[in-house]
């Protein structure tokens, strides 16, 4: 069997799961059907930078961006385990890990930082 052909097949494989929404253990993508919710410009920039050791990209960037108010802010971290698959709890937790995350907003200089648990200060 030639190599074209292997990847070929594994490709279908893929595509199937994927289809099934069967994913391989060291993937870190988001679902297709769920996308990152995210409060922060920055936050988008963190969940696109880090990428899939087996896919690459792991979702497709939305277009443009819509305002989250403070209190949906707020329950986004009790969300993720009544309203979300394992894959985007385990997609999610990649890009902001329970050690850091979520992060605490305050202002400061008249902007909106993010402050994660070990003292990182994001503006957001």
């Amino acid at each position: 069997m030639s190599s074209r052909t292997l990847e070929k097949r594994i490709e279908r494989v893929e595509r199937a799961l994927k289809a099934k929404q069967v994913f391989a253990p060291e993937c870190i993508c988001f679902p297709a059907n769920e996308r990152p919710f995210v409060a922060f410009q920055v936050e988008l920039k963190m969940a696109i930078a880090l990428k899939c050791p087996l896919h690459g990209a792991r979702f497709k960037p939305p277009k443009f961006q819509i305002y989250v108010s403070k209190w949906l802010r707020d329950k986004r971290w009790q969300l993720l385990w009544t309203h979300y698959s394992e894959q985007y709890r385990k997609a999610w937790f990649a890009t902001f890990p329970p050690d850091l995350w979520p992060a605490q907003e305050t202002m400061e200089q008249q902007r909106l930082i993010l402050k994660l648990k070990d003292g990182t200060k994001l503006f957001a």
